[in-house]
């Protein structure tokens, strides 16, 4: 994953020129989910508030729903962040210290594995529109983490786009596709679709560095995680923000039937060679 972003780059460091105006935006576009009347319901009557952060490399999204939270609703602020990428977690935890103020709890591992929390939380978060990592097996895998991590009265919120509009319907799917980023042009070209995961293969060309990476990505529809989404939680609601098919996904109050151990656990026959 280290590598990945190094070659196909994204403004995911709050110190860089690019990655602070991410996080201002950020900061604009939480001050609209917050005004959702299901936070005022999950923070009601608590001085405390757990937020935890998924895939959350430095932690913009984190931090700036944590900083809106604790102005908004004068509430104290416990931010936990997972994720792979070792170096982005470092610059993290001096992230939150500035913005926030306080130590974060940095776990180093993959969502999609079993992780055993220490304590619930009230708020989990998965940022950076992170959903093409995941097919819809591992989706479910990392659900299964986000159920086990929350309280019973809690949410779940993450950015979505419908990529089927966007990519196949708009656009149209690109075999070759050319992308200039802040520091370099990446050139991605189609390989192969995987049909039992749903992966899709594209090889990435950093042209500038002469450097290349195979990433596995996943298109989904926005009522696809949406849907999977209300198998672990009992209500899906969702805010546009620029347009009618990309906004914010808020999923409330983990369903009680469930058993996601078992997800994380174990893996369908289907998947037992890959």
């Amino acid at each position: 994953m280290e590598k990945l972003y190094k070659i196909y780059s994204w403004p995911d460091n709050p110190f860089t020129e690019e990655g602070r105006r991410r996080y201002e935006s950020t900061l604009k576009t939480m001050e609209k989910i917050v005004k959702h009347k299901w936070f005022e319901e999950i923070i009601s009557g608590r001085d405390k508030i757990g937020v935890i952060e998924y895939c959350g490399a430095y932690g913009i999204g984190g931090v700036a729903l944590s900083r809106i939270l604790k102005e908004k609703y004068n509430v104290e602020i416990e931010f936990t962040i997972i994720d792979l990428r070792r170096d982005a977690l470092k610059g993290a935890r001096r992230f939150v210290y500035e913005e926030l103020g306080i130590e974060p709890k940095i776990l180093v591992g993959d969502v999609t594995e079993k992780i055993n929390f220490d304590k619930r939380h009230d708020i989990a978060l998965l940022w950076g529109h992170s959903t093409p990592h995941f097919n819809p097996w591992s989706y479910v895998k990392l659900l299964s983490n986000i159920h086990n991590s929350l309280k019973e009265k809690s949410l779940y919120i993450y950015d979505e786009s419908d990529r089927i509009t966007t990519i196949f319907t708009k656009i149209g799917y690109k075999h070759v596709l050319s992308e200039i980023t802040s520091e370099n042009i990446v050139l991605t070209m189609h390989k192969t679709v995987d049909p039992l995961t749903g992966y899709i293969h594209r090889i990435a060309y950093d042209l500038t560095r002469n450097k290349h990476i195979e990433m596995k990505i996943y298109f989904w529809g926005l009522a696809d995680t949406m849907a999977y989404t209300w198998i672990f939680f009992e209500d899906i609601d969702f805010i546009p923000l620029k347009t009618s098919y990309s906004g914010v996904v808020l999923a409330r109050n983990p369903r009680k039937t469930i058993s996601p151990d078992k997800y994380l656990e174990l893996n369908p026959s289907i998947l037992s060679n890959k």
